[in-house]
């Protein structure tokens, strides 16, 4: 009998657990740092300016022979420090201007992996972050115009079953674009840098 009840106790115990107790099955986990010398750098930098670069313009910035690139940059790859080469695109010229961030609150009793299901077949989400405070997710959405948002919230994000709580941020212009790999990389603060003592 004792062994029963425990077991009900148990049950009950994970059934009131957060949804998201169940992310860390489905958030990206941090990559250990890779040691990058000069020449990696450089040959980073060069493909963030233009991925169509070629090898043999590669090795002669950097002073070396195209097949030693072409190993340097194999070896960047395997690493996943280069994850892909894309193409920037001008969203307003394809005739989705507008973004829009939702962030969302999940219900006590929302199933997360339905959650995300749902999301992820929304073709207008260009990113799904998890964060601390208030809220458990931030969503981003390229929109085309008013309709276009009012039909992705009636028809697609507010049937959600699961969904507690969300707010719609409407963007009304970039000031500052995701940074390149080189702005990042030469202008980031230093955390290991001693501070000065302004006593002495």
């Amino acid at each position: 009998m004792a062994a029963s009840e425990n077991e009900g106790h148990s049950h009950e115990a994970r059934s009131q657990r957060s949804p998201m107790s169940n992310m860390t099955r489905e958030v990206e986990k941090p990559r250990p740092v890779v040691e990058l010398d000069d020449i990696d750098r450089k040959l980073l930098f060069l493909l963030a300016d233009d991925p169509r670069v070629s090898q043999r313009q590669l090795a002669r910035e950097v002073g070396m022979s195209p097949p030693a690139v072409g190993e340097r940059i194999a070896r960047l790859e395997r690493q996943r420090v280069i994850r892909g080469y894309t193409t920037i695109v001008d969203w307003s010229a394809l005739g989705y201007p507008g973004l829009v961030y939702i962030p969302m609150t999940l219900a006590t009793d929302a199933v997360l992996s339905d959650i995300l299901t749902e999301l992820r077949g929304i073709a207008e989400l260009t990113e799904l972050v998890v964060v601390t405070g208030s809220y458990d997710m931030i969503a981003r959405f390229r929109i085309r115009d008013h309709a276009h948002l009012q039909a992705l919230l009636l028809d697609r994000i507010w049937p959600i079953r699961g969904l507690q709580r969300i707010e719609t941020f409407l963007g009304l212009g970039e000031i500052v674009r995701e940074r390149g790999v080189r702005e990042l990389m030469e202008g980031s603060v230093t955390l290991d840098a001693a501070p000065d003592d302004e006593g002495e």
